[in-house]
């Protein structure tokens, strides 16, 4: 491991740093093995390789990937629980829940699972600057985001303190903060945000003792980046990781914060038109596909995140040589985020129609501050001259919560009082007024 006190740490320079024809060659190994254990064990995997009429052995170089169709997140939906898992359940040692949306998809992780997401999140950390005289303040929510128990796994290894504060009050973070000389947090950014006005209030922002934030699993823009470094009086830095796959450290910003750097080494991450699926040139914009390479339960081969971005090449001042992928800030399908919450509006719908099948349409409105989802209120259109009863509505919106883990309001209103669809499914984005400052606070 690099020197903790040198800027450009790094975790694993042996595979951060690696030559890129023997990375390549890497990738192909992992990326064969990766697709005998899909074929052998993995009936849906197993399918398609009959269908068409592909062997593993014929995949003899990694632009030969595109052979094999994309996985979808309708195919995870569809295999819950264990239909994608490679490994029989004995050696299984932990399920998560993909907590992205209402419909359940659930990850498996053998022991040496655990193990490379734990390295993963330790090279993140290095890569921040986090080192084992830290104190690390985890503050998300547990159970919407189970990729947070992989930061206390990583402040282990890496030999730091950690405290899981969860989602607790902002008042109480801010004594946790305080209290236990916290050096690091890490946070969804949208939640982060909310505790400045309390630090303002409090007025205790000069008795934090903060350097270094990490924010994911929403987008960092520029502009939130310069508010959370303003208002935590911190240096901002994001982490990448794909809902579906739960974990959060699929790639990281270096000190240089040129871009996110892949852990090449066990995944391999496509760019292609989000229409035709055929692959973009490189440096060029586009959905990112991302096929495991060392995973044993769960392996996923060419899964369509949704997300939007393009990869940089070339070597990084920081000495890694590994590609890095620009910042992720918006997606090519209909899923929204509040709070850190990822979902889609047509599962909102669907549980609103099973509710009663009699409304005439739904609209998703979507209130943002600073680009980010703030909160998120569900408008149900009901037949003219119609009315639920208040206990359909209570209905409605304990179900809704329910599936999403999110608070939310619910009104009827008169079809003609909808307001208009932006480009997402049935969804209306609403940007809210900020105060003159430009400050959330």
């Amino acid at each position: 491991m690099g020197a903790m006190s040198m800027e450009h740490a790094v975790w694993n320079p042996q595979a951060e740093c690696m030559d890129r024809e023997a990375l390549e060659q890497l990738q192909l190994e992992r990326l064969q093995m990766t697709l005998n254990l899909a074929a052998r064990n993995v009936d849906f995997y197993a399918k398609r390789f009959r269908d068409l009429a592909l062997l593993p052995e014929d995949i003899r170089q990694l632009s030969d990937l595109t052979k094999i169709p994309f996985t979808t997140r309708d195919d995870l939906v569809r295999a819950y629980p264990y239909g994608l898992f490679a490994v029989p359940l004995r050696s299984v040692v932990q399920l998560r829940f993909a907590a992205a949306s209402a419909e359940p998809i659930v990850v498996g992780y053998t022991r040496q699972d655990i193990r490379m997401w734990t390295e993963l999140m330790c090279r993140a950390m290095t890569s921040a600057g986090v080192g084992r005289t830290d104190v690390i303040q985890v503050a998300f929510h547990y159970s919407q985001f189970p990729g947070a128990f992989t930061f206390n796994q990583g402040a282990e290894a890496l030999g730091a303190m950690f405290t899981p504060a969860a989602t607790v009050s902002a008042s109480l973070q801010i004594r946790m903060m305080v209290d236990f000389r916290s050096t690091i947090l890490a946070s969804t950014p949208s939640f982060a945000l909310n505790m400045i006005p309390a630090l303002n209030v409090a007025g205790r922002k000069n008795d934090l003792h903060l350097r270094i934030g990490l924010f994911g699993p929403e987008g960092l823009t520029p502009k939130v980046r310069d508010l959370l470094e303003q208002g935590l009086g911190l240096k901002a830095y994001a982490l990448y990781g794909v809902a579906e796959m739960i974990e959060p450290a699929l790639a990281a910003e270096c000190s240089q914060q040129r871009g996110l750097h892949l852990a090449e080494d066990h995944f391999l991450v496509e760019i292609v038109d989000p229409d035709t699926g055929s692959p973009k040139v490189l440096g060029e914009e586009g959905e990112v596909v991302v096929t495991s390479l060392s995973t044993q339960g769960y392996p996923l081969i060419r899964l369509r995140t949704g997300d939007v971005s393009r990869l940089q090449p070339g070597p990084c001042p920081c000495g890694r040589t590994l590609a890095r992928l620009s910042p992720v800030l918006r997606r090519c399908d209909d899923a929204l985020t509040v709070r850190g919450v990822r979902f889609y509006p047509q599962s909102l719908e669907r549980i609103v129609r099973e509710v009663t099948p009699d409304i005439e349409d739904v609209r998703v409105v979507v209130h943002t501050m600073h680009g980010l989802g703030d909160q998120v209120e569900l408008l149900v259109a009901v037949p003219q001259g119609g009315s639920l009863p208040g206990t359909v509505l209570e209905t409605m919106r304990s179900r809704v919560r329910r599936a999403l883990g999110l608070g939310l309001r619910l009104r009827q209103v008169p079809a003609q009082r909808l307001p208009l669809a932006g480009l997402t499914y049935k969804t209306t984005i609403l940007e809210k007024e900020s105060p003159s400052t430009g400050l959330p606070f």
